[in-house]
């Protein structure tokens, strides 16, 4: 007994170490595999398309190893016995035990974010003993995960918008360049063929920077309540028009950053775009119409995060000087001559741009 009680402080001070929301996430399923000796601990995103939800799977433990998937992998086919399940607990939004067989369990524990919307389901496979003998150390544990998440998004989200800070842009921008060089590395290490390399490019991530045009005449007109409200109604519009694994950021001010995960160019043109068509086709109390512009760059062929950071910023730079409200790539901008490369670039710095 002294050692079961020593194994569960030990994992709650592993537990609670993790300022990574993805490194909590794994360390909890990792724990509890182990703890409850479980046969499967598994991870499920959920996303939607079309308003349905769509279920993918990130993370199981099995077989005592765990493995972590990449964002934007298929998601669980809708006809799957899981999906179904998985549907229910949505629905319920409540821990649910669903009984399987005569012996076989499986556990669903739903998640919400700081919007008070579930976004990930937590599912723990095993026998019904398992799991009545440690009904109360479940329970216990996800409060404690549901404690420290909390912790968490104080850290990470913005308080005015509820979207991703700069600090957490910084930390998460430096972690998906590693990655992406990591990938580069075991590649040529294994002199990957040619279908993998176009894979790689079918999958790569890209970084926009997103300006409000004429902010500043919005705060000076109407108050800054209204230009708050803005930031409030231009922030909900970003939700609906990315994916829940891809990455919003309020940057500062008027400024909003997106991390726009695994597509290639035409689909991240697409993205953009769509935002931006639908930020002009919203209309905001008071004010009418606004418009935003957008630079963009892909973030895989950079090594250095504040690169692909000015970069993109290059871009939105050049929609500024040209009219406003355009989204711009700059690598399509580059290739049309339209910008300097960067070490042939003058920056106006004094350039108006509000």
């Amino acid at each position: 007994m002294k050692q079961f009680a020593d194994e569960i402080i030990e994992s709650i001070a592993e537990l609670t170490k993790h300022t990574d929301r993805e490194q909590l996430e794994a360390s909890l399923a990792s724990t509890l595999y182990k703890l409850l000796d479980i046969e499967r601990a598994a991870l499920y995103r959920i996303h939607y398309e079309y308003n349905q939800p769509e279920f993918t799977l990130i993370l199981e433990v099995v077989d005592d190893e765990l493995q972590i998937l990449r964002a934007g992998q298929p998601a669980e086919d809708e006809n799957a016995g899981i999906v179904i399940e998985l549907k229910k607990s949505l629905l319920n939004k409540e821990p649910t035990l669903i009984h399987l067989s005569h012996e076989k369990s499986l556990y669903l524990h739903p998640i919400s974010n700081h919007l008070n919307e579930i976004t990930t389901i937590f599912a723990l496979s095993g026998s019904d003993e398992n799991y009545r003998d440690h009904e109360n150390l479940i329970m216990y544990y996800f409060q404690i995960y549901r404690n420290y998440l909390k912790l968490l998004d104080e850290s990470e989200y913005d308080a005015l918008t509820g979207l991703l800070n700069r600090r957490t842009f910084d930390r998460d921008l430096a972690k998906l360049i590693a990655e992406w060089l990591d990938r580069g590395s075991a590649s040529r290490s294994n002199d990957e063929n040619i279908e993998r390399r176009k894979l790689e490019r079918d999958n790569s991530n890209w970084l926009a920077v997103v300006d409000v045009d004429f902010f500043k005449r919005i705060n000076d007109n109407y108050g800054h309540l209204f230009g708050d409200e803005v930031l409030l109604l231009l922030a909900n519009i970003m939700r609906e028009s990315f994916r829940n694994y891809d990455k919003l950021f309020r940057f500062g001010g008027e400024e909003f950053v997106v991390i726009l995960c695994s597509t290639d160019h035409t689909g991240a043109e697409a993205a953009f775009s769509r935002f931006h068509n639908k930020v002009n086709e919203h209309p905001f109390p008071q004010i009418g119409k606004i418009t935003v512009s957008v630079g963009y760059e892909e973030i895989a062929n950079q090594t250095i995060p504040s690169e692909v950071l000015r970069l993109a910023d290059d871009a939105l730079y050049y929609v500024k000087e040209h009219g406003r409200n355009q989204v711009c790539c700059y690598r399509k901008l580059l290739a049309d001559n339209k910008i300097t490369p960067p070490a042939q670039a003058v920056r106006k710095d004094d350039l108006e741009l509000f």
